[in-house]
């Protein structure tokens, strides 16, 4: 297979300074002092600085409420991207899966996609709410939420994923 080149498009600027998900011998931490501190489900405010020569491309982005960034986690190392298998959140009460059956930045490639909330564009700057990416992360690409597009009907997850999900709104509050 051929190997592919990402170049940004932008950078991510936030006061997430340090992730809150990290691997510790070959499987996930959940920093939860960290999660807490920085409640980035909670509503906290990033910047997405794009860069000059893709201006023209957020043209019209300003209609919609909510964009889906994609961006690299760019603190994973190599070695993090030779893991396979994890405990979702590094919960050890929920069952080893493989990195695909999880959200977690640490797979073959750490790219990472949030869904947030679209507040202002002011030329190359959008302001966004929500974002869970670490102060720096580059930014590969931003696509347009569409809730008919994006939002299949008879979704089916994880009984883990559900319970997650609850503890992290829990915590967040």
């Amino acid at each position: 297979m051929q190997d592919y080149l990402i170049k940004p498009i932008g950078v991510v600027r936030s006061d997430y300074k340090e992730a809150s998900l990290t691997l510790r011998e070959k499987d996930l931490e959940l920093d939860e002092e960290i999660l807490t501190k920085t409640k980035t489900n909670k509503g906290n405010i990033s910047e997405l600085i794009i860069n000059q020569e893709y201006e023209n491309c957020l043209d019209g982005i300003e209609d919609f409420s909510h964009i889906m960034v994609l961006y690299w986690s760019h603190r994973t190392n190599d070695k993090q991207q030779h893991i396979t298998k994890v405990h979702p959140a590094g919960k050890r009460e929920y069952p080893l899966v493989g990195v695909f059956a999880t959200r977690s930045p640490v797979r073959p490639n750490p790219i990472c996609v949030t869904t947030v909330e679209l507040l202002e564009r002011r030329e190359n700057v959008l302001k966004v709410k929500s974002l869970d990416a670490v102060d720096g992360s580059p930014i590969i690409d931003i696509k347009v939420h569409s809730p008919s597009y994006d939002s299949p009907s008879n979704v089916k997850q994880a009984d883990w994923m559900e319970e997650l999900m609850k503890y992290f709104r829990e915590k967040l509050k």
